[in-house]
C-alpha cells in the first residue's frame, strides 16, 4: 500500500516514517508526490482550517480517487468529526493511547477493507445527523437513487460494526469479490468518499 504521513512537527513525521519503511507492506509516498496515495496517515493535535485546507488538496472531484483517511488526534469536536468524514475518513486513533505498532496493524487493516471508528465517536457523529448538522452539498435522499437494497443495507450495517470486507463476506456468505461491487456501487451511486461516508450517507437517510 502506498502511504503518505502528514503530521504538524517534522520530528514526528520523520519518526512515523522510519518506523514503517521498515516494513515490507508500505510503500512511503513524500507529501509532494504527484502520485496519489491509497492511504493517508494524519497525525495531528489540533484539527484547525489549516489541516482541513491541506486534507483538501487530496480529495479530488471524482470521490473513488480519494485516499483512505486515518487519523491520530486529540479528541476532535463533533463538528470536526462530520468535516473530516466528508474528507475520507475510515479510521480515528487516539493519539494519547496510539503506539507506532498499533498505526502500523491499523493500516494495514484499512488497506483490507476495514473501517474502525470508536462508538463515541459513532455516536457524536449519529447525534450531529440527527440534529440536521450534516451537510454534504449535493448528496441527498430526495429521488428514487438514495434508496438502499436488501443487500446493500445488510453490508452497510456490517461495515458500521467495523467489520472488513472478509469478515462481511463470511457473515453475509457472499464472496469478497461480491462485497466489495456492493460497497463500490453504493459509492459511486451517491457521489460518496468512501465506506465510513456511505455509513453516515445511510444513518442521515434514515436508512439504517
Amino acid at each position: 500500500m502506498q502511504v503518505t504521513v502528514l503530521a504538524e512537527d517534522r520530528l514526528t513525521a520523520q519518526g512515523v516514517e522510519a518506523h514503517l519503511i521498515a516494513d515490507d507492506r508500505v510503500r512511503l509516498l513524500p507529501a509532494d508526490a504527484e502520485e496519489r496515495p491509497d492511504v493517508l496517515l494524519l497525525i495531528t493535535d489540533d484539527l484547525g482550517e489549516r489541516t482541513f485546507a491541506v486534507l483538501k488538496r487530496y480529495c479530488p472531484e471524482d470521490p473513488a480517487g480519494a485516499p483512505r483517511l486515518v487519523l491520530v488526534a486529540n479528541r476532535p469536536t463533533a463538528e470536526q468529526l462530520v468535516r473530516v468524514v466528508g474528507l475520507g475518513l475510515v479510521a480515528f486513533m487516539s493519539r494519547e493511547r496510539t503506539t507506532l505498532a498499533d498505526i502500523t496493524e491499523m493500516l494495514c487493516a484499512v488497506a483490507r477493507g476495514a473501517a474502525s471508528l470508536p462508538q463515541s465517536m459513532l455516536g457524536s457523529l449519529l447525534e450531529q445527523i440527527r440534529t440536521g448538522q450534516w451537510n454534504d452539498q449535493g448528496v441527498g435522499a430526495d429521488d428514487e437513487s438514495s434508496s438502499l437494497t436488501t443487500r446493500e443495507l445488510a453490508v452497510l450495517r456490517q461495515l458500521a460494526a467495523g467489520f472488513s470486507t472478509t469478515e462481511i463476506a463470511a457473515a453475509l456468505h457472499y464472496s469478497e469479490r461480491t462485497v466489495k461491487y456492493i460497497i463500490h456501487e453504493i459509492i459511486a451511486r451517491h457521489g460518496l468518499r468512501n465506506r465510513v461516508h456511505a455509513v453516515a450517507f445511510a444513518l442521515r437517510n434514515g436508512l439504517l
